[in-house]
Parts: C-alpha cells; structure tokens; sequence
C-alpha cells in the first residue's frame, strides 16, 4: 500500500489477517482480544442500567436489555444477528466470526478450533431485566448461570416448578391464554397501539388484588365504536387469573449483588431420570419492574419460549417443545444457589461452577494480591464486574486495562499472565469452555 508521496504503508492488522498473513494472525493471538463495549440490543422487558454499567452512551428512550459481550457463533439466532466487533491496538476492526475463522488456531488453540471451526461455543451476555421475561426453557444439556451484579431492594426472578407440573394440563391452559389473547385483538381499533395496551396491562397484572376489570377504561380510546365490554372483561379476568396461576408454579427466589445462581436441574433429578443436567424453567424478572443486572452465562442455543405473561404485541410460542425439554418435578430456590469456593494453590481465585459446558472462576486481586494464570491455560471469556484489572504477561508487557462492564476473550497464545488492581474490590469472572463441550442446532 502507498500512503501521500507514494512511500509504502504498512497495511492495518485488520486487513493483514483478512489477506492471510501468518504474522499478524500469531501477532493477535499474543494479547487480550477486546471486543467493542456497545454491542447493546432493545428488548421490550429492558431496564435504564446498562448504558452506566457499559460505560456507552445510547439513546436513552431505548430500553436496553441485552449486551453480547463476546459473540461467534452462526449456528445461533441471536450470536449471529449480533457478533462482537473488534478493534486493534491501531485502531483497525474486524468481525469476530472473520478473525476466528482466519486465526482459529492460534486463537483457540489447534484442537478446540479443529473441533468447533471457527464457532465461538460460548455466549455470555449482560442482562438488564426491567420487567418480566418469558417463561423459557432450553434444550436438554444446556445449561445457565446468573451472576448478579445489581439489584433494586425486593427483587426476584422465578427458576424452577415449585411443585410437580402436569405438562397437558399445562400446555392446554398456557394454549388456552394466548387463544384469549388473539381474541382480544378483534376487539381493538385496527391503528390501536399494542405498546399502550401492553402498559395498561402490564400495570394492572402486577397489582394481584386489583380487579383486572379495572383497567376497561383505560383501554377505551383502543376498543372498536360500539365494542362491549362484556366478552372483554370476562377475557381479562381469565388472563390475569392465568398471568399469576404461571408465576405461583415457580419458585420466587429473592436476588441480591453478589449472588450466583446456577440454572441446572438438581443433581437427583440426573440421577432419577438418566438424563443430562439442564435449565429449568425460568421467567427472569419480577411483575413489580424492579430491576436487576445480571450476566449471564451460557452456551449458543435456542430458547423456547413457553408464556409471555399477557404481552403485546404477540411473539411466537413453543408451548411443547418448551414443557418437552424441562423437568416437571418440584425443585427449591436452595437447589440453584451456589457459592465460589477458593481453589486450592491459586490464591484470589474462587470457583462457583463446573459442568460439561463451561467452568466459571471468580478472580479478586487486591492491591497486595495479584492473580496468577500460569501458560498453557486454555482460551477463555474474562469479564470485569467490579472495579479495575490490569493484565501483565510473563514478559513484562501491560496489554490491557480492562474496567467494570468490560471484557476479553484470552487466546490461548497469550500464555501465562497477572492480574493485578488497586482497588479493593475488583472482581473478573473466567469462563472456560471445555473441549468437549456441544452446542445444539
């Protein structure tokens, strides 16, 4: 490449790795991978947090709720509609699918790349969950984790049947409750605003004792001219009356900054059934809108989506798959709260979860402390979740600064390296993905 004066420029790292050069792929193999911090999507149940958490200035009428911190993966919906940009030390970009795709190797390490091409098989994301999310499930084997970072004071998601769960009987009312809701679009106007509607309703639901026949007049401006009240009222009290017979089948578990919760069915259920440990049901969230940040970890997969508590607009459910991947049986809000435990001979280091799908250690310098990963670990996720980290390799270099709300894929040619703060409550949490690890189509 020729710059001004017809001297020859060196070309961007971007575009060497794009071209195929060997060098600059080992050359970003060497240090941290830094994906671009405003990697945010809408979500109708986000919450205001995320912006401040991520250090991003968006829009602030948009509610937020998701951010894909590290994300590659094309046989997945969403990591494929949202992959990671990242950016070079020379200010150069590059999608994160196109530099695992020339640089797997180097990157991943030869036999993981070998085994999951170019894919990222992993895809943590922060959540900012202002109201309730859907009830959901995943496909059997997969499972989630919920580290919370903030929480309003009475917050709480729902995880788990709390009793033993008759999948016909259920399927038959959660079908019976959106039917009630296709019905009750016929009694709008055709130009009725469905987000208007949802925040009437949204807002009668969550009070349990108020009628659900109270919010008719605020639903008047959307109701077809002569429309009577009657059919929509008996309507409304059925989905009020479903909307929290669905809440009072979960278990309700308090959440609070600090927590790690781990989605997986007890270890009994795998006993009992033969089958591999995965989520259970869950509806993050509460009815009351007090928010919570959280992040998430979890394999690329689909989520089927159950119930939607009563939302408008309409979006698509999976009632039997749903109910056909989960356990029926009764589970306790103790089943999924876990503590990081030190490990042993690795100080500032605590582990909180290890399964097929990923493990997850919590790393806490101090200023006195730093953490220490010797070379040969394996490729893996790092994300700051309170204060400041500095990494410094074996050589002596300082590639990275990494604050709270950001994070870092460490290729498996950085080698070993140090954590070290001068705040006194830094945290970092490591994902590894192990070798064998499968994701779902």
């Amino acid at each position: 490449m020729r710059g001004q004066g017809g001297r020859s420029r060196s070309p961007s790292l971007a575009d060497a790795i794009r071209a195929g050069d060997r060098q600059a792929m080992a050359r970003a193999a060497a240090a941290p991978i830094l994906p671009l911090n405003d990697n945010l999507v809408a979500r109708p149940w986000g919450g205001r947090r995320l912006c401040a958490y991520k250090g991003v200035s968006k829009s602030p009428e948009r509610r937020w709720g998701e951010a894909f911190e590290i994300c590659a993966h094309d046989g997945d919906e969403e990591a494929a509609a949202h992959p990671s940009t990242i950016r070079f030390g020379d200010g150069s970009e590059i999608g994160l699918p196109a530099l695992l795709a020339a640089a797997g190797p180097e990157i991943l390490g030869a036999d993981f790349a070998a085994r999951h091409s170019h894919q990222l098989p992993l895809l943590p994301k922060t959540l900012d969950v202002g109201t309730l999310l859907s009830v959901q499930a995943h496909p059997p084997g997969l499972t989630e984790v919920y580290i919370i970072l903030e929480a309003e004071a009475g917050a709480t998601i729902r995880l788990g049947f709390k009793q033993d769960v008759e999948p016909a009987a259920l399927a038959r009312k959660l079908k019976e409750g959106r039917h009630l809701q296709q019905g009750m679009l016929r009694h709008l106007r055709e130009e009725a605003d469905l987000e208007v509607l949802q925040a009437s309703l949204a807002g009668n639901f969550a009070q349990r004792g108020e009628a659900a026949e109270a919010v008719l007049p605020a639903l008047g401006p959307l109701l077809q001219a002569g429309q009577a009240e009657g059919p929509l009222e008996a309507s409304l009290q059925a989905l009020k009356a479903l909307y929290w017979e669905v809440l009072d089948l979960l278990n309700e578990i308090p959440a609070a900054p600090g927590q790690v919760i781990y989605n997986a069915n007890p270890e009994a259920v795998g006993a009992a059934t033969g089958r591999p440990r995965s989520a259970e049901v869950h509806a993050l969230g509460n009815p009351q809108g007090r928010e919570i940040l959280a992040l998430e970890i979890r394999l690329p997969g689909p989520t089927y989506r159950a119930w939607d508590h009563v939302r408008f607009p309409l979006r698509p459910l999976e009632v039997e798959k749903a109910l056909g991947a989960l356990n029926l049986q009764a589970t306790r809000p103790a089943d999924f709260l876990v503590t990081p435990k030190p490990l042993a001979g690795s100080p500032g280091i605590f582990r909180s979860v290890e399964d097929k799908s990923f493990v997850i250690d919590h790393f806490r310098p101090r200023p006195d402390t730093a953490v220490t990963l010797p070379a040969g670990t394996p490729w893996h996720s790092l994300h700051v979740i309170a204060g400041s980290v500095k990494l410094e390799t074996e050589d002596g270099k300082e590639p990275a600064v990494l604050a709270r709300g950001q994070s870092a894929l460490i290729p498996v040619g950085m080698g070993g390296y140090r954590l070290t703060t001068s705040d006194r409550n830094s945290e970092a949490v490591m994902v590894t993905v192990p070798l064998t690890a499968t994701v779902e189509p």
